[in-house]
């Protein structure tokens, strides 16, 4: 398996983000810096260790600290099936099925239609023969979730996928679900992880906005739901590190600026993209941006490019950013 430095997104089911955040004036400092060395499998963090003074920003929600579950089994509705066959076929309760996933008529299942398997459930069946008798979670997770209202009343939710599994991972998908005061699900909606491609200890952001959020909501969860091995995907991608990197406020956004090295020995990257994270001081997610790395042409091996973003965040100045970077191989 190619060893990669960092890791960009490029199956985002929507292209470049750029955060909303109120335009107040932050003082500028003195930038920080953070290095990477070539050859070392890591993302690359930067703490800001200078506060510049700032006018009030908007803070994040208040909510209750998000639940992360397990990754569940999804079941895509097929025609013929049956609320009651696909509770048979997966060994658990048909009741359960039913409530887990707010069906109020088994009888209006539509195709194509996803069903969460209640798995790892005291009622759920263990028995020889079922489709997923005893199901194995994925070994990844998910930090750093946060909720911030903007002035039109959308709510942000940002958080970080980490991979501690042993393999490259791709098509990482999460869902976010807003409970009611009563346990009823208020709002839900999927996202991707900006990384198309995610090595072992590596981290690639996500983002999901509420345009239309409930009023009043409690309780909100994430959860995986997808997430495959990367296999004969990585082989058309080269490690790109980030050498350098330097984070600064520049009123009322901050900026991240660096150089990104091909650290292949004999194949040029078509393009580069990097993806930068911010955090507070809590490692709650503030924002992130992706973008192309501007190219005179293909990067030779070896070869280095500069970048820069510019891009806004919610609440504080960042107290800490991370940057990830990958390379692809030109089609031929």
């Amino acid at each position: 398996m190619t060893n990669y430095e960092s890791v960009t997104g490029i199956y985002l089911a929507a292209a470049l983000l750029l955060l909303t955040a109120c335009g107040n004036v932050i003082t500028p400092t003195q930038p920080t810096t953070a290095t990477s060395p070539a050859g070392v499998l890591e993302d690359t963090p930067a703490s800001a260790a200078h506060r510049p003074t700032m006018a009030p920003l908007p803070t994040p929600v208040t909510t209750a600290t998000p639940t992360i579950t397990p990754t569940p089994i999804v079941h895509v509705v097929q025609s013929g099936d049956t609320l009651l066959g696909i509770a048979l076929d997966y060994g658990v309760d048909v009741e359960k099925l039913q409530s887990f996933n707010g069906i109020a008529n088994p009888q209006s299942l539509q195709v194509g239609q996803e069903l969460i398997i209640p798995v790892g459930d005291e009622e759920s069946v263990d028995t020889p023969g079922l489709l997923l008798p005893t199901p194995t979670p994925l070994a990844f997770g998910v930090r750093g979730v946060a909720f911030y209202e903007t002035p039109v009343g959308s709510l942000w939710c940002l958080g970080e996928v980490v991979n501690t599994t042993d393999v490259t991972l791709t098509n990482v998908q999460v869902r976010v679900t807003l409970f009611g005061a009563e346990g009823e699900r208020a709002a839900e909606a999927d996202a991707f992880a900006a990384a198309d491609l995610i090595p072992p200890g590596g981290r690639s952001p996500f983002s999901i906005l509420f345009t239309s959020p409930p009023e009043t909501w409690t309780n909100p969860q994430v959860a995986i739901i997808r997430g495959e091995a990367a296999g004969a995907l990585a082989e058309s991608y080269l490690p790109v590190s980030v050498v350098e990197a330097t984070g600064q406020p520049a009123a009322p956004q901050f900026q991240v600026s660096g150089v990104v090295r091909n650290g292949s020995a004999e194949q040029s990257a078509g393009s580069v993209s990097v993806i930068v994270t911010t955090y507070d001081d809590q490692g709650n997610v503030t924002g992130t941006r992706q973008a192309q790395v501007e190219l005179e042409g293909p990067l030779a091996p070896g070869a280095t490019a500069p970048f820069t973003l510019l891009f806004s965040f919610h609440g504080a100045e960042p107290a800490d950013f991370n940057v990830v970077a990958l390379g692809h191989i030109p089609s031929e």
